[in-house]
């Protein structure tokens, strides 16, 4: 790609979104099955509380529907037809429908994304430093089955703080031309005290205090760990679906990324 399209393809465009959408179907089209109108409160009995305290100011949208060969030009909804009869294939960035509290205390943060898809498909993960005309970092993987898909920055890749980065994943599936791409923000902040509360606490209470600080990355990723190394607890179960819900998940969709979540990466 070239360093003018990479520029026209992160350029800030006035779009606004759910969790980001992108769709590789028979016609790909960015619709809008996983909007719900508002966000929700966690249930009494939940601790995990997102908590958003910052924003940012100039990032308006994650966005989604843009199409490799067209970024410069990319709507918000875009309709590739590849002439056959394919399910359609969807991708949705697990980032807060507001796009408040897009925020890590990592300088090699992960971040994720769920795929449903009955086929192959490969997916590319780039992150961008916007003083810089080519990626910071790029991956590609392949993605066989529906389900939760994530990418950690390696140690070579350092965020720097108080930089406002651009991740993005382009999405294609195998024997078509099309490809469409979905995108959100990340931004390090230096919290040393929070760092110094975390430090000794378990991967559950983390999520508690980086949900309370309104630190999204960091909160997700803690609560992801502590489902991964408790599979088969309920309660944490719970709270993971409500922390989605509360961040602007459909429900039904939530349960579906819950599960995949839980049983396998």
């Amino acid at each position: 790609m070239t360093t003018l399209r990479l520029l026209r393809f992160f350029a800030p465009l006035a779009v606004t979104s759910l969790i980001a959408i992108a769709a590789v179907p028979t016609k790909v089209k960015l619709s809008q099955p996983l909007q719900i109108g508002e966000t929700a409160t966690a249930a009494p009995s939940q601790r995990v509380r997102w908590t958003p305290k910052r924003k940012l100011g100039t990032i308006r949208s994650t966005l989604s529907g843009g199409r490799r060969g067209h970024l410069d030009t990319a709507p918000a909804s875009t309709t590739c037809d590849f002439g056959n009869d394919s399910v359609p294939t969807t991708m949705t960035l697990l980032v807060p429908k507001s796009n408040e509290g897009l925020y890590t205390t990592a300088a090699n943060p992960t971040f994720f994304w769920h795929t449903t898809t009955e086929r192959p498909v490969s997916a590319q993960f780039i992150m961008t430093d916007p003083d810089l005309a080519e990626p910071i970092f790029s991956r590609t993987i392949q993605i066989y089955h529906s389900g939760v898909s994530r990418i950690t920055l390696p140690p070579a890749i350092a965020l720097q703080p108080d930089k406002t980065y651009r991740w993005a994943v382009l999405l294609a599936c195998k024997g078509v031309s099309g490809e469409v791409y979905a995108r959100s923000f990340v931004e390090r902040v230096d919290e040393p005290m929070l760092l110094q509360k975390v430090a000794d606490q378990s991967d559950f209470d983390q999520a508690v205090s980086f949900a309370d600080e309104g630190i999204w990355y960091d909160a997700f990723d803690a609560l992801i760990r502590a489902n991964q190394g408790n599979p088969g607890n309920a309660a944490l179960r719970a709270e993971l679906k409500s922390l989605l819900v509360q961040v602007g998940g459909n429900p039904k969709a939530v349960a579906e990324r819950e599960a995949s979540i839980v049983r396998r990466f």
